[in-house]
């Protein structure tokens, strides 16, 4: 029967996912359809700057939110959910406002595009997907979160197919995630009981960015990783840049379509009184299926970027092999990041490796990109994925080696309807 559960729940999280990543790619040669190339590549290095303002706005809730949920009781469910709230709405605005002013100064043709793109790319650091995760409750993800989103993208994509500039598209998507926001933190509070639950005064929103700082500063690291590059290539090998801005599309949306498989451990190895016997078979599965991803991308990945690029943009084999191996290190530090530290409340540990990665990560992103182009930019993100790799690996054993995380009074996540 817990296999089955947790069949159900890698199916209806893979669904979500699946449905997400599917819509955004599908929107993709829509988009270069309506603007162009060049159009897209500023609307992707919007989104990337767009992406760390959503890390800010998220607070660091998406990592370890999920094990607090998991492991709490009604009440404490429930302020964290409005703790959450109460932050992100307070950094959504300034936070938009300044991504969009740094994506104009940045782009080099279409800044509106850029300056949007930044802005829905901030939206989803609204989402409460974490509290779902930590409930094992992937159907209300789906109905309350990625139906939304994924309905006004659809209708973003009709407007792109009927004449409408690549603009209209991305306004439809960022409708769909202030709607999927709404849905959710309804269905959360009436879940949790909100009028029923006497809660103490809500903190002081001056404590709670203190409170979290070390997971915010986790998730900025970790979206700087992320952006970083194509703000390199962008500024170093210009002429390189539509081609990394497609393989850079390609590589965050099918590490949205592995998230299934990490929300379900988020929420599986913190249940546990002792999490190691369950952290170590983590470490190991989540390797074998990362150099499995890392064969598959490489082997098979130019059908899809051709595909996507409208024939246009097409990478050559070494930019896709190479694309395999930064997949592959991304999901093994995504799933050792999520369900191994975040259990046993190493988000200071975290950030520092995060920040190392990056600090080691950026001088060599930039000199292979100069000399290399695409390929050498890859190269660069793969050596700063595996210093992040071994510093967490090193973190883990020690984690290992103590006590187990202190564990709350559990409310199964069943109860709650």
């Amino acid at each position: 029967m817990r296999a089955l559960s947790g069949l159900n729940r890698l199916i209806g999280f893979g669904l979500s996912m699946a449905a997400l990543a599917a819509a955004a790619l599908i929107a993709i040669p829509w988009m270069v359809r309506a603007s162009g190339p060049e159009a897209f590549g500023m609307i992707v290095l919007g989104q990337n700057f767009g992406a760390i303002g959503a890390m800010v706005v998220a607070y660091g809730w998406g990592i370890s939110g999920p094990a607090e949920i998991a492991r709490g009781t009604t009440e404490s469910r429930l302020e964290e959910f409005l703790a959450s709230v109460k932050v992100r709405v307070f950094l959504l605005g300034p936070v938009a406002v300044l991504t969009a002013v740094v994506a104009i100064l940045f782009s080099n043709n279409r800044p509106d595009l850029a300056a949007v793109g930044a802005v829905v790319a901030v939206l989803p650091g609204l989402t409460s997907n974490w509290v779902f995760i930590g409930l094992g409750r992937p159907f209300v993800l789906m109905l309350t979160e990625t139906l939304p989103r994924v309905a006004f993208t659809v209708v973003g994509i009709v407007a792109m197919e009927t004449g409408s500039d690549a603009l209209i598209g991305l306004l439809w998507q960022g409708v769909g995630l202030v709607v999927a926001f709404i849905a959710s933190g309804w269905w959360t509070l009436r879940a949790f009981g909100h009028h029923a639950v006497r809660l103490p005064a809500m903190k002081p929103l001056g404590f709670l960015l203190r409170e979290y700082r070390h997971g915010v500063a986790s998730n900025v690291g970790g979206s700087l990783f992320v952006a970083l590059p194509l703000v390199l290539v962008t500024v170093i090998a210009p002429a390189a840049q539509p081609v990394f801005a497609l393989v850079d599309k390609l590589e965050r949306q099918a590490l949205v379509a592995m998230v299934p498989v990490v929300s379900v451990l988020q929420g599986w190895v913190p249940r546990a009184a002792d999490p190691a016997v369950r952290v170590r078979k983590v470490v190991i599965g989540t390797a074998a299926g990362s150099v499995l991803i890392a064969l598959v991308a490489g082997l098979w990945g130019e059908w899809p970027l051709h595909v996507l690029g409208n024939g246009q943009l097409t990478p050559s084999a070494d930019v896709v092999a190479l694309m395999g191996v930064v997949l592959g290190l991304s999901f093994y530090v995504i799933a050792l990041a999520h369900t191994v530290l975040a259990t046993y409340r190493q988000m200071r540990a975290l950030a520092m490796s995060t920040l190392i990665g990056t600090v080691v990560m950026v001088p060599l992103v930039a000199v292979g990109a100069y000399y290399l182009g695409a390929a050498g930019a890859l190269a660069g993100i793969a050596g700063g994925l595996l210093v992040r790799m071994s510093i967490k690996l090193v973190v883990t054993s020690r984690c290992l080696q103590g006590p187990p995380p202190a564990l709350d009074a559990v409310l199964p996540s069943e109860e709650i309807v």
